[in-house]
């Protein structure tokens, strides 16, 4: 009898390939009581990748004398989400492959959920197939369905059969895009995917630029509600006065302006999922509306007095501390206790640290893809010494600033490498105002003021001398100072190294 295991190349796979472990597809192909005699590998990505996987599984297998023949199948679908594609694909290799004298065993744990559905419909449904999942807590295990599943109720609930098939739901596909090697971002990371399949509210708190609506669509993504509508909106774009229109819609007729009958945000999300950016911003008036349509799951069109029913998980995201706004009366205690049954904490790019260089090539790649089309572009990659000068900065803007900055780095670079100076050129410097509130002397008990003065400078120069890699007379440019012969007289008497910083500009 000859053994084939037929699976869908994952980003696990791939990503435990590049550390040496073994992975989905390695760990069924090795842990396995009865050796395999071939691999179908399904692969809608990665392509370029696919030889190097294929070489670095045949060497593990030869390390344990298994060797087996390894075939891949460059699966031709729109989205890993194309059922129709998918089917296709799946149907097809398994109507190649389950004949008599075969035995065919599918493989669980790569691919999207869809796919892992897939399997699971045709393998028990259609052909006589055996299930195979693994995983780090219980190792390789055989899966057991005692019921039919019918094409439908799979379309439907997808979530749920991965959930089965895995015992808990496959949702690294929809967050592995996210940079979270930081212990700040992996933490905000393994909390957005405990509350993905729970379908309650959601808080997601960070700075401006910190990927707030990145994470909410992940969330979306992995989430039973993911194949219905996301709806972003941001409340601090809307007009007060249109506010309740946009939100809940409204009747023709309902105001001067209103010439047609339209939904609101709400009512475009219906059985999806709301997105509600900068939910400071909202007054308290829209807010007593809001609170309502979350209590009651209706809201009222503008113009209209009969409510409709809506079935929507709100998302909610800030820059603001909302407990603060609750304490001063600018927003309500009922409806931030209302939504804050899920509480996200997105770290500041600063706190990032250890983030710098996968967010790097991902930013790159994003721009080298979008710009491939554009006459004279060349593919560009960022030397060791501006990724150095990326780690140096402070990033008021955070992910959002990186990437303009990136963005203005690749328009303005002759050669295919940005370099530190090139990378300095398209950040833009903002001057830093002194301010009383950042002053906090205790002067009742006596102080040098001398030496504050002398500390504040060392302080600030070396800081300057930091984001400018050196460059004294960008460096005194930055403090104030006329040219770089005043700076280096500072330095002088505040027993600076000469060998701090160069005279380039």
């Amino acid at each position: 009898m000859k053994r084939i295991l037929i699976s869908w190349l994952g980003s696990q796979d791939l990503a435990a390939e590049e550390k040496d472990e073994l992975g989905p597809i390695g760990s069924i192909l090795l842990q396995s009581e009865w050796p395999f005699d071939e691999l179908r590998l399904l692969a809608n990505n990665w392509f370029d990748q696919i030889p190097r996987y294929e070489a670095w599984l045949n060497k593990r297998l030869s390390e344990q004398n298994r060797t087996m023949r390894i075939n891949c199948r460059e699966a031709e679908i729109s989205s890993p989400i194309d059922y129709d594609g998918i089917y296709d694909v799946a149907r097809d290799e398994l109507a190649g492959y389950s004949l008599p004298g075969n035995k065919v065993t599918l493989n669980l744990t790569s691919g999207t959920p869809a796919m892992i559905a897939t399997w699971l419909l045709l393998g028990k449904g259609v052909f006589d197939c055996d299930l195979v999942q693994t995983s780090r807590q219980h190792g390789l295990e055989k899966v057991d369905l005692p019921f039919d599943i019918s094409l439908e109720y799979l379309k439907q609930q997808d979530g749920r059969l991965q959930a089965l098939a895995s015992g808990m739901p496959n949702l690294d596909a929809h967050f592995e895009h996210i940079a979270a090697v930081s212990p700040a971002m992996a933490q905000a990371v393994s909390i957005a995917k405990r509350l993905a399949p729970r379908d309650v509210p959601v808080i997601i708190l960070g700075a401006s630029g910190t990927g707030k609506e990145v994470i909410a669509n992940a969330i979306h993504g992995a989430s039973l509600r993911s194949g219905k509508p996301f709806i972003a909106v941001n409340c601090g774009a809307i007009p007060q006065s249109l506010i309740d229109s946009q939100l809940f819609g409204h009747k023709k007729g309902a105001f001067t302006g209103a010439e047609e009958t339209r939904k609101g945000f709400f009512e475009e999300a219906d059985s999806g999922t709301l997105l509600l950016d900068e939910l400071g911003e909202l007054p308290l008036e829209a807010q007593v509306k809001l609170l309502r349509a979350l209590q009651q799951g209706e809201i009222n069109r503008v113009g209209e007095s009969k409510p409709r029913k809506v079935n929507v998980r709100v998302i909610a995201a800030t820059h603001r501390d909302l407990l603060s706004m609750v304490d001063d009366g600018a927003f309500r205690e009922d409806l931030f206790y209302r939504l804050a049954v899920g509480v996200i904490q997105l770290p500041s790019l600063k706190e990032r640290q250890d983030d710098i260089d996968i967010l790097v090539d991902d930013l790159m790649g994003r721009i080298n893809d979008d710009a491939t089309s554009q006459p004279g572009y060349q593919h560009k990659t960022v030397s060791d010494e501006a990724r150095q000068f990326i780690k140096q900065q402070s990033w008021p803007g955070n992910v959002r600033e990186l990437w303009t900055t990136l963005l203005r780095a690749s328009i303005w670079s002759d050669g295919e490498t940005i370099d530190a100076e090139t990378l300095q050129a398209a950040l833009f410097q903002r001057q830093q105002k002194a301010s009383a509130e950042n002053l906090n002397f205790d002067v009742r008990s006596g102080i040098n003021i001398h030496e504050l003065l002398d500390e504040t400078k060392r302080h600030c120069i070396l800081e300057a001398l930091k984001v400018t890699a050196g460059q004294r007379t960008k460096a005194a440019k930055l403090l104030g100072l006329p040219n770089h012969q005043t700076l280096a007289n500072w330095m002088e008497k505040l027993e600076l190294t000469e060998g701090t910083g160069s005279l380039e500009g």
